[in-house]
């Protein structure tokens, strides 16, 4: 009688214990289920602006939507180039970018006015209108004209120029160098107004053309001349500030429509935390790479060069067509930084 008394209390025990893990098992898998996973591309390698914002973007949203929603990151251009993103996400196929403010420019000229080479003064002008009220408006309008749903401006960085030929000090030192640009109608020029051969070519091809001879040089933020190992065919590096990127980070409308309004809120928020924080660290990033690649390359820095005279011949040259086609939105962005 004992013996079938226990038998029987195993049998409830195991019962139980079945019981108790399929709730749990199935209830993880409706949570899974009910999970949103978006994917987000950009063109930098692991050590990037790109990556680097994104990566605190990442954790806030997964901290702030408790896990509901999963950002995957695909960089090195594995989803295609800049323009190839923004394409895919005005027409559904990708989930969302991380791009060049500029990039966007086919869909919303306003845009290509951001990457103006000397528009900005300092990092504090850049916070200003990528944070603030200009800002908020940019991210709506081009939300409108390019038929997705834009969430923040992401510090990319200011631009510093690497060649294979002298070392840039003055504009006269430009002469007849072949450099590369973005895709991006605004430095073009800009280069030749310094005596330049702007050469505009996709972010991917820039390594090899580098290597090859094909362009002389090129301008970045330090984090691509780090991350990319442009140090490895590029000789010296002037620290000019030549112009500053912003990046765009976006979603298109089908996957925007995935989140419920909550998720939307949370993401949102998570994309300006983002922003705010990436720009801090940024900071820092750039006085670090800054020593690390002076045992890498000749660096001609800040206090070598009269960016002064640089920035007088752009301005002078090139700043009264810009305003002829982007009117009072470039003098908008300048009283920011004032």
């Amino acid at each position: 009688m004992r013996k079938r008394f226990m038998v029987g209390v195993i049998l409830i025990f195991a019962l139980l214990a079945m019981s108790m893990t399929n709730a749990w098992a199935n209830g993880t898998a409706e949570q899974e289920a009910d999970k949103v996973v978006l994917k987000v591309a950009h063109v930098g390698a692991p050590v990037s602006p790109q990556q680097g914002a994104a990566d605190i973007f990442v954790e806030l949203v997964k901290e702030k939507t408790n896990g509901t929603v999963e950002i995957q990151v695909f960089g090195s251009s594995t989803l295609g180039d800049e323009s190839a993103l923004v394409e895919g996400m005005a027409l559904g196929t990708i989930d969302g970018g991380i791009v060049s403010a500029g990039l966007y420019g086919g869909y919303f000229p306003l845009m290509g006015a951001f990457e103006i080479p000397f528009l900005f003064r300092d990092r504090a002008h850049t916070v200003a209108v990528n944070s603030g009220p200009l800002g908020a408006e940019i991210l709506a309008r081009l939300s409108e004209e390019a038929n997705l749903k834009a969430l923040a401006i992401w510090e990319h960085g200011f631009r510093h120029v690497t060649n294979n030929v002298r070392p840039i000090k003055n504009p006269i030192d430009f002469a007849g160098l072949n450099i590369r640009s973005p895709e991006v109608p605004v430095y073009s020029a800009p280069l030749r107004a310094l005596g330049a051969n702007p050469v505009p070519m996709a972010f991917s091809e820039l390594y090899v053309a580098l290597e090859r001879g094909v362009v002389d040089g090129q301008h970045n933020p330090l984090l691509h001349v780090e991350g990319q190992r442009f140090y490895e065919v590029q000789d010296y590096l002037s620290m000019l500030d030549f112009a500053y990127t912003p990046n765009v980070l976006a979603l298109s409308n089908k996957a925007w429509n995935r989140l419920s309004e909550t998720q939307q809120a949370q993401v949102l928020e998570a994309a300006n935390e983002a922003g705010i924080k990436w720009s801090a660290t940024a900071e820092s990033e750039e006085t670090r790479l800054l020593e690390e690649l002076k045992g890498k390359m000749s660096v001609v820095d800040r206090d070598e060069l009269d960016k002064a005279a640089f920035q007088k011949i752009v301005v002078d040259s090139t700043f009264p067509q810009f305003r002829a086609i982007y009117g009072d939105f470039l003098d908008r962005i300048i009283a920011e930084g004032k």
